[in-house]
């Protein structure tokens, strides 16, 4: 039985619900929720029962659905669309929030209001704590759900949502501010209550972490390897990707699925991939030494002890991975440039079947054309590391992609 811990992190919590979504399909036992933020608005969706009403509000959410604006103007400015028209629309849009001292939070009281049932939410078995922090008082608040007055669930919650852009409002005749000030990951209220084994599931949203007040604790990680947006991107396109993403890094998470960007079955044989790495041609491996400058050196020698290094160090690849690890995330660069289906879990071999499905019969390479003095250099760009990266496994690969 594990204690559910959801990070404070704004729109990324959609991320938060696509994992939740996993681990109900894997039957692991939650008993209990805490929260920060968004994470305490989720957290009360999944105590009261309502975990696929929340998927279903967040792969419906639009912008306009959560604050009062105009989605084709917002749209195009983001777009960078900078006409006269659009301009001005920002420009009043932001001399509104000012003279309304942050933005309205109007919209999302009204959801919360819709969707939050206090009554099967203090029915419900599981504990549920989350944090806010008292500004009139300067001091935080660890709150559970016993410690809130009756009728009072939905004000708590916005309290402990309260961002520093949003329009202030008292409570009680005090204010709050967003519990991610005081603790962004509030495994210490489930600690109080006992918990020792944990599931965090983390959006990476700006706040404090505080320290465990534990060492006897046994917690699991469900941690996005992408960018999940920013706090306040409620753009439905990238919900709806982060409700994918968080399920299917629950099930890496609980099923010991390998990759970074897919999902791969281990196998856990080391000697499998290292047989499978040296099966690759002799031609490819000194075509892609040269590319990265290795010359004139046995081309085994060059593989293991001099390209696989460089690439791992391109891709930081800490030390203590395996090959297995290795030769998934090179692939893994295959599949990313081939636009191979990311969201399905692949033994290797359907791994290599997709690829070879999808190897493009021409490509566009720029890598050679890259000084080698930069190729060598330590500080690269994005950009030019990317391009060096994806021309060497190309290369590497090629042959094995046309068996």
């Amino acid at each position: 039985m594990y204690g559910l811990v959801l990070e404070g992190g704004g729109a990324k919590g959609s991320y938060q619900i696509g994992a939740y979504k996993a681990l109900e399909e894997m039957d692991i036992k939650i008993t209990g929720v805490s929260g920060t933020s968004i994470g305490a608005i989720n957290g009360a969706l999944i105590v009261q029962g309502d975990a696929k009403k929340a998927y279903d509000l967040w792969y419906d959410i639009r912008p306009s659905k959560v604050f009062d604006v105009n989605e084709e103007y917002l749209e195009k400015l983001m777009k960078r669309e900078l006409t006269s028209e659009n301009l001005l629309y920002l420009f009043n849009k932001a001399r509104d929030i000012l003279n309304n001292r942050g933005l309205d939070t109007t919209l999302m009281k009204t959801i919360l209001q819709e969707n939050i049932d206090e009554e099967k939410l203090r029915n419900s078995q599981m504990d549920f704590g989350f944090i806010t922090v008292s500004l009139t008082d300067m001091k935080p608040l660890e709150i559970f759900l016993e410690d809130v007055p009756p009728g009072k669930i939905i004000d708590y919650l916005m309290a402990s949502a309260s961002l520093p852009v949003f329009k202030l409002e008292k409570m009680n005749g005090k204010l709050f501010l967003d519990g991610g000030f005081y603790d962004n990951i509030p495994i210490n209220v489930l600690l109080k209550k006992g918990y020792r084994d944990f599931i965090v599931v983390r959006t990476h949203g700006l706040g404090v972490v505080r320290k465990v007040n534990s060492k006897d604790v046994n917690i699991k990680y469900i941690d996005p390897w992408d960018e999940v947006g920013t706090i306040l991107d409620f753009n439905q396109e990238t919900a709806r990707k982060n409700l994918k993403l968080g399920y299917y890094d629950a099930q890496r998470a609980f099923k010991g699925l390998i990759g970074r960007e897919y999902y791969l079955k281990a196998k856990n044989d080391e000697e499998y991939y290292y047989r499978y790495l040296i099966s690759l041609r002799e031609e490819d491996i000194l075509l892609a030494g040269k590319i990265l400058g290795y010359e004139n050196i046995p081309y085994r020698r060059m593989f293991m002890e001099y390209i696989i290094p460089r690439l791992a160090e391109l891709l930081s690849v800490d030390k203590y991975k395996s090959y297995e690890d290795i030769t998934v995330y090179l692939v893994e660069v295959l599949a990313k440039d081939f636009k191979v289906e990311r969201f399905r879990i692949y033994s290797f071999e359907e791994f290599l079947v997709e690829l070879k499905k999808r190897k493009p019969e021409k490509t566009s390479r720029h890598a050679n054309n890259i000084p080698m003095f930069i190729k060598r250099n330590e500080m690269l760009s994005k950009a030019v590391k990317d391009s060096i990266i994806e021309e060497v496994v190309f290369m590497l690969f090629n042959s094995e992609l046309e068996r």
